[in-house]
């Protein structure tokens, strides 16, 4: 069963961690990408994030399943978020529940990476002189 969505709304990390958590996790480890306010010394000042939203879900849905193959004892969710995101609002965030620490951190590791690899996800930075389209989350 995989969790994997994309979402115009601010992302509950709250509400991730509950749905993922179970009796044998010893480890709930959190990822989450922040809009920052620079980018190559250019001042950022908002983000807008596209998606081809059907084959985006169904890619973070294998990231998910691919991370449970290669390390079955951890439970994986990825949101991420589309729309005209602010500085500092969260735009992706992975959440892993695992019974030990190191395959934990391992399959969050593996998540932002296949993500930024394979998903179809564009952003636009907005700056103070202009924007520009960046590849990857």
């Amino acid at each position: 069963m995989t969790l994997a969505s994309i979402t115009s709304d601010i992302i509950d990390e709250t509400a991730v961690r509950q749905r993922l958590g179970f009796d044998g996790a010893g480890a709930v480890l959190t990822f989450a990408g922040t809009v920052r306010n620079h980018h190559l010394g250019r001042e950022v000042t908002e983000i807008h994030y596209h998606a081809y939203e059907g084959m985006a879900e169904k890619e973070l849905a294998r990231i998910e399943s691919e991370a449970t193959r290669r390390w079955p004892q951890v439970r994986m969710e990825i949101v991420h978020r589309i729309g005209v995101l602010e500085i500092g609002a969260t735009s992706v965030l992975i959440a892993v529940a695992s019974p030990h620490r190191d395959e934990g951190f391992q399959a969050l590791r593996f998540g932002i990476e296949a993500i930024k690899e394979s998903v179809p996800i564009w952003k636009k930075e907005i700056y103070l002189d202009g924007h520009a389209w960046l590849e990857g989350s």
